[in-house]
């Protein structure tokens, strides 16, 4: 358990430098559109997933 939040401390650590030594707010905003972007389309799908499903009965 340790070894995991060891590891995921480190990860987090790498993708906060990676995210201050960004200097272009291109980028920065390209990024958060992504991530916005893929968290609507996972609700999206799992909402139209189980809408269909209900639709089958």
């Amino acid at each position: 358990m340790k070894d995991a939040l060891d590891n995921f401390k480190t990860e987090f650590n790498a993708k906060r430098l990676y995210w201050k030594n960004l200097k272009s707010y291109k980028a920065k905003v390209f990024i958060i559109l992504l991530f916005v972007a893929v968290i609507a389309l996972k609700i999206f799908t799992t909402v139209f997933t189980f809408d269909w499903i209900v639709g089958l009965f």
